[in-house]
């Protein structure tokens, strides 16, 4: 479990790709100290496990799948990527529950820096697998690329968030443009009741 508060962003030095699926090797001497082998830790968003560790470099191993759900496919060598190790009993909790169980992507539709505030608008397309409209409401919270946010406004077919200062210097969301995807994952407890509510309605 993560908490979508992004502690450290690391930077993606190689990619290799096989049968098999994706090695990647992301740099970020900030968070070595604290994973090893084994761990989980979100990458944009994306749970994935560590699975060897090199001075100041974490690399990871991702099955076809998870490139096919996620924008992983389409990372190249010096990407800056949002890294956050898994919640330890105790931990706060300040943003919400996150997985790192990537539901899907979508594209920005625009950026709007009016007036110094940032207001990003997110296009969702639903799907059989995937009814957008069923989990996003206005001040629910939703995962960007691991990011935790609140959902500022929403209507058909889209979202949108509001980007505080703190946000926009600490991750890679700032340089967000128009056209381009990204990671999302709702809130699991809005997900969950989505889901119970549509199983009663069916035995009706």
């Amino acid at each position: 479990m993560f908490t979508g508060l992004v502690p450290s962003t690391g930077t993606i030095t190689d990619l290799t790709r096989s049968e098999a699926g994706l090695r990647i090797a992301v740099e970020c001497p900030a968070i070595v100290a604290r994973v090893q082998v084994g761990d989980s830790v979100a990458v944009h968003g994306i749970c994935l496990t560590v699975a060897s560790l090199d001075g100041g470099v974490l690399h990871f191993d991702a099955i076809p799948q998870t490139i096919e759900r996620t924008t992983l496919g389409g990372w190249q060598r010096g990407k800056r990527v949002h890294l956050e190790p898994a919640l330890r009993l105790g931990d706060p909790l300040g943003g919400h529950w996150v997985q790192g169980h990537v539901e899907g992507t979508a594209q920005v539709d625009s950026v709007d820096r009016t007036d110094g505030q940032w207001r990003v608008r997110i296009a969702v397309d639903s799907t059989a697998e995937q009814r957008w409209d069923d989990v996003i409401c206005a001040q629910g919270s939703i995962a960007v690329d691991g990011v935790s946010l609140t959902i500022a406004s929403c209507g058909s077919g889209f979202f949108e968030v509001a980007l505080i200062p703190h946000t926009i210097h600490c991750t890679a969301l700032g340089g967000l443009r128009a056209g381009d995807r990204v990671n999302l994952e709702a809130d699991p407890l809005a997900r969950l009741v989505a889901r119970a509510v549509a199983q009663q309605l069916a035995r009706r």
